[in-house]
């Protein structure tokens, strides 16, 4: 694989052309569908264009071929999000419940699954675990990585895209 068209779509991830950086992913992954990073990157540029359901089949094969490290914790909490935007709650509920099981401690996916919870109508329990995780995490830096997103869901709670 281009480690330097990889390395490309990381800049361009980074300074935010998006397109460019779909194009090529969608060039790569053609050449290395069995690359969880691929996949990976795949899935969260379509997600960062608004096309969360796209963007899901390339979350879950990034997971099923076994993506590790960073972007691992990164795939559950995106991979749940996008489930939970398209309103596919128990699929979100069951992803952010495995990714949990591996990430105790990751605020962020915490929040992600509270909302889960409130679409699913467990008010109560949504409610407990976002006060806890706020009162734990003030400076926490995965809240900080999805506070953008966070923030943006607090006003859109029962939107379906």
């Amino acid at each position: 694989m281009g480690e330097d068209l990889l390395h490309e779509v990381r800049g361009l991830l980074k300074a935010g052309e998006l397109h460019k950086a779909k194009t090529i992913l969608l060039t790569l992954i053609q050449e290395e569908p069995d690359h969880p990073e691929i996949q990976f990157l795949c899935g969260s540029v379509h997600d960062a264009l608004g096309q969360e359901k796209e963007a899901i089949s390339f979350y879950n094969a990034a997971l099923h071929l076994g993506i590790s490290g960073v972007h691992r914790e990164e795939t559950y909490i995106q991979l749940g999000s996008s489930l939970r935007a398209i309103g596919e709650y128990e699929k979100a509920k069951q992803i952010l419940t495995e990714g949990l099981a591996e990430y105790p401690d990751n605020a962020a996916m915490h929040i992600f699954f509270a909302m889960t919870l409130y679409n699913l109508g467990n008010c109560k329990e949504a409610i407990s675990r976002l006060l806890k995780i706020t009162a734990q995490n003030k400076n926490d830096e995965w809240l900080k990585k999805y506070q953008k997103a966070v923030m943006f869901y607090a006003d859109h709670l029962d939107h379906k895209w």
